[in-house]
């Protein structure tokens, strides 16, 4: 499949003994642009751009030519200078497609042209899709729309080189913007094909969607097929419109009123068929409900809750595949496991804090000491059960095992517990110790479980978010200030003779006092702290209750607001990582990822809205039905329709629009003034 990557041996001999150079404008090409700007009333680059065209044309219907559009696409991006120096490509393809567009106002077709010099025999669309050349992806298939179904004809073995069409280019050489533009322009059951199982011969599919989803750029380690995700997931949405019945006009009394009643039907879909299966599929495009379909494989559901990707995460299909596994089996499972760890917590309490009450806690005296015996062997078994669960994701998840934060809580949690025992029959107080940390550790797991209501999981991950972005940032800047302080400060005792009666770190546990209860250092033994040691004080009191304690206020309040936004995504997240956990069991029957597999789902507008507009601060708590559904209908605009600004508009698009703009303005004013 990944052949067709390489260019082959016979193909590379041709570029080397053809030097195909950008064209250079001799004395005559210039006086034709100056012909063309005088002429044709255009700017002097549009005229060095069709003169270059031109030049192109004519070299091609040389004996022996090859046609401009393959050289500018093909032979330009492996010049020396673009192969050596890869950051100037960018450039080329501004010149590649206004060169192209030129090109392709001719009179020759494209829709049948095969690049037969090489093996693989590409259409002039895989070419372009393989460079990644948007623009000119995009002038090709609003001329000739088959050409995105057109595959490759190859002249060798079906084999060595699969029929392939021009977006598999895009995707298997990773070109983000090419391929989500591809897709966006197909029919979607054209898109789900190339990610499924074919039913017929029972193949493994010719593309992975995981594979796109835990892509990264090797450059920049970041995740580079954003766009290629969302246009996939868009193509998982079947809008259904509204069916207008043809009708002949007729003079009557009813003819207004059936006007106004047809105007008001809305331009937009009033439900849709949501497909689920290629968010399920293994890594060979098998669904669940297939025989040898692989329970042990990431879902794609897993890859798009550990992506950065948030647009994805809010995506409707994504959202209400989430709701649907949240409300049918995986909020009831983790709320039973949740009060399993409850009772867990409680014995273990009653167990450890009981127990620090007695003489000896291996003795065993009165009612309550026997019941504190149960509570420990209860204890001890939900430690055993916890222990090997954690021991069984870990083999499961592998490395993705320590992404996961809670994770590093768990393991010491359970380890210092079971260290108890031990240390408890070897008679060793610092059981007590462990006792403590590891009692901690085990309160800090109930959080894990914050999420089986919706209000405490934002709180929590809100709460999460400000202490890893606003006191780590505090206690650090504070940390650098309360060093300098007591070095100052344990200084200064030196001068009244007074160093002797404070030790250095009671003078940071009296910096650390002032941030956290409000008071000064207190003076021992009657021995007064000296002028410039009280100055030194007041000026650390000064900046760390009025100016630093003031700011870490100021920024929790915004960070709080920020985070809240914040927050609901990861709440997103945290559900689809449980569900993905919960639903593939170690066990067969109790697999719920093949179980409760289905391929699709017909939604309402009514559903949509119960999921995808949320009460929350930022929408009014008296918010009509008919409000819902218009704020639903606008949500699926954006998606179905594409309204939003396109994200693939090139610079030159841009600038394009700019510069017809500031024309028009002046065109305008000229004509008032005149």
């Amino acid at each position: 499949m990944s052949d067709y990557n390489l260019v082959p041996t016979e193909e590379k001999e041709m570029a080397e003994a053809s030097n195909f150079e950008l064209p250079e404008l001799d004395r005559d090409d210039w006086n034709k642009v100056e012909g063309k700007v005088k002429d044709l009333d255009i700017s002097w680059s549009r005229a060095v751009d069709e003169v270059k065209a031109e030049k192109l044309i004519e070299q091609s219907n040389k004996p022996g030519g090859v046609d401009p559009l393959l050289v500018i696409i093909r032979e330009w991006p492996q010049l020396p200078e673009y192969k050596v120096n890869r950051k100037l490509i960018p450039s080329l393809e501004f010149l590649i497609s206004r060169l192209a567009e030129i090109i392709l106002k001719g009179d020759k077709s494209y829709e049948f042209f095969f690049d037969e010099e090489c093996a693989w025999e590409p259409t002039i669309l895989h070419r372009a899709a393989e460079q990644n050349f948007l623009h000119v992806s995009r002038m090709l298939v609003e001329r000739w729309p088959s050409l995105m179904y057109q595959p490759i004809k190859a002249t060798i073995e079906p084999e060595e080189m699969p029929s392939v069409l021009p977006v598999e280019v895009a995707l298997e050489n990773f070109q983000d913007d090419t391929a989500a533009y591809l897709i966006s322009q197909m029919k979607y059951d054209r898109v789900q094909e190339l990610f499924l199982t074919c039913k017929e011969s029972g193949e493994k599919s010719k593309l992975f969607f995981g594979k796109y989803i835990s892509y990264r750029n090797p450059r920049t380690n970041e995740y580079g097929m954003k766009k290629t995700v969302l246009a996939v997931l868009n193509k998982l949405m079947d809008p259904h419109w509204p069916y207008l019945p043809k009708r002949e006009d007729r003079e009557d009394d009813n003819k207004y009123k059936i006007q106004q009643a047809l105007e008001s039907v809305p331009n937009d879909p009033l439900s849709y068929d949501f497909y689920y299966h290629i968010l399920e599929t293994d890594e060979n495009g098998r669904v669940p409900d297939n025989k040898v379909f692989n329970q042990k494989s990431v879902s794609c559901l897993r890859r798009i809750a550990d992506s950065d990707n948030k647009e994805a995460m809010q995506h409707p299909v994504v959202r209400m595949l989430v709701a649907k596994k949240w409300n049918g089996f995986a909020h009831e499972l983790f709320c039973i496991k949740a009060a399993f760890y409850l009772l867990f917590f409680g014995l273990l309490s009653f167990a450890l804090i009981y127990g620090s009450t007695r003489n000896d806690p291996t003795q065993y005296d009165g009612p309550a000491d026997k019941f504190r015996v149960i509570c420990e062997i209860c204890s001890i078994v939900f430690l055993m059960v916890q222990l090997f669960d954690e021991i069984g994701e870990m083999a499961r998840e592998g490395r993705a095992y320590l992404k996961v934060r809670s994770n590093y809580i768990d393991l010491p949690g359970i380890f210092l517990t079971l260290l108890v025992i031990p240390l408890r029959f070897a008679e060793v107080k610092s059981q007590w110790g462990f006792a403590a940390i590891g009692y901690l550790f085990n309160f800090l797991r109930l959080f894990k479980f914050s999420n089986v209501a919706r209000i405490t999981g934002l709180y929590t991950t809100t709460l999460v978010r400000i202490i890893q972005k606003d006191i780590t940032r505090f206690l650090v800047f504070f940390s650098a200030i309360l060093i300098g302080f007591c070095g100052a400060m344990f200084l200064a005792l030196k001068v009244n003779d007074v160093q002797d009666s404070y030790s250095f770190p009671w003078v940071m546990l009296g910096g650390i006092k002032v941030l956290v209860e409000g008071e000064t250092l207190e003076e021992e033994n009657g021995k007064e702290f000296g002028w410039f040691a009280v100055a030194i004080l007041l000026v650390y009191m000064g900046i760390v209750m009025v100016i630093l304690l003031n700011v870490l206020i100021a920024q929790l309040s915004y960070t709080f607001g920020e985070s809240m936004k914040m927050a609901r995504l990861q709440y997103a997240a945290d559900n689809m990582r449980i569900i993905t956990r919960t639903e593939n069991s170690r066990f067969p029957c109790l697999n719920f990822r093949v179980k409760n597999y289905i391929e699709g789902d017909y939604i309402s507008e009514e559903d949509l809205a119960k999921e995808l507009l949320e009460f929350t601060e930022d929408r009014h708590p008296w918010e009509t039905a008919e409000e819902r559904i218009i704020g639903v209908r606008e949500t699926m605009r954006r998606v179905v329709k594409g309204e939003e600004t396109d994200p693939w508009e090139t610079i030159d698009e841009k600038l394009t629009t700019l510069t017809l703009s500031e024309k028009e303005t002046r065109e305008s004013i000229y004509e008032k003034l005149t």
